[in-house]
């Protein structure tokens, strides 16, 4: 039986991150847990970011930047996050590289066509601190089959939601 895809107004969620969801692979309690018990290896993190070595997935529902402008999220309304390279209600925040990290990684719907996976990467030093978005994968497969998610018991079907 196909698994239907969940959607996330107004997206819809990559088809094998609902399958992740659905069979209990990506975590929908506590991120923080992750902290001291990651589900991804450092070497899935510093892939993706060489300064980084976990990764911490949110649990759903998931939301866009712009649903936390506007719930009061005073670190999205900083120029730090670079406002004017993304556009906030477009990204919807899936997971981070940990506490004290301020590097979402996020699905950024640019078209309603599958989204690209993204991350927030600081460079610089204490005197010259510069924020990027960067592309890091084209499709949410290809991050996850990257870190390893895609091997973690949950299988990708083609089947629309019915």
């Amino acid at each position: 039986m196909p698994v239907p895809t969940m959607k996330t107004q107004p997206f819809e969620l990559p088809v094998l991150l609902s399958n992740l969801i659905k069979s209990g692979v990506w975590p929908t309690d506590n991120p923080n847990k992750q902290e001291f018990s990651p589900l991804l290896k450092k070497d899935a993190a510093r892939k993706m970011s060489p300064e980084d070595d976990r990764i911490i997935l949110m649990p759903p529902p998931f939301h866009t930047i712009g649903d936390e402008v506007r719930g009061g999220n005073s670190f999205w309304r900083k120029g730090v996050t670079n406002p004017n390279e993304i556009e906030y209600d477009k990204a919807l925040i899936i997971a981070d590289f940990g506490m004290g990290s301020d590097s979402p990684i996020i699905l950024y719907y640019d078209s309603m066509e599958s989204p690209t996976v993204m991350y927030l990467r600081w460079t610089g030093n204490a005197d010259d601190i510069r924020q990027q978005w960067i592309e890091t994968h084209a499709t949410f497969d290809e991050f996850a089959k990257a870190v390893g998610l895609d091997t973690m018991n949950a299988q990708q079907t083609d089947e629309p939601e019915g």
